[in-house]
């Protein structure tokens, strides 16, 4: 079922501060695959990503801990720059709310939202102020 949110980049940016935190990294990996960033998706700190990423590679692992800000215990993983981890626990402090709301407002059917229709009255007293 898709969330209903009003049709202005004030109330998706409410919308998206309101997101889980789960959410939000799904709201920001589709803006980053929608704008061919996928360098900069964030990925959950478990098994898999290192499956996936690391697969036979234990020194590249090491060295991308190493040289990275890593901690085990951290939820959530992206690769810096230089191809090194940064680990975290809250991803509203690596994405940008307003690039994720601009991408809504651009691709809405690629996000699970769904705009409520504006009453007239609204926008004829939005377009007065």
């Amino acid at each position: 079922m898709k969330t209903e949110v009003k049709k202005s980049i004030e109330a998706v940016k409410d919308y998206l501060s309101d997101l889980s935190n789960s959410d939000l990294v799904t709201a920001h990996n589709q803006m980053c695959q929608n704008t061919s960033r996928g360098d900069d998706e964030i990925y959950y700190n478990d098994e898999e990503f290192f499956e996936m990423f690391f697969s036979g590679k234990v020194l590249a692992a090491v060295r991308a801990i190493s040289y990275g800000e890593y901690n085990y215990s951290d939820e959530y993983v992206i690769f810096n720059g230089y191809g090194n981890l940064k680990s975290f626990n809250d991803p509203a402090d690596q994405v940008d709310i307003s690039e994720i709301a601009e991408d809504i407002m651009e691709n809405p059917d690629d996000y699970n939202i769904e705009f409520e229709e504006e009453d007239e009255e609204e926008e004829t007293e939005e377009t007065e102020e």
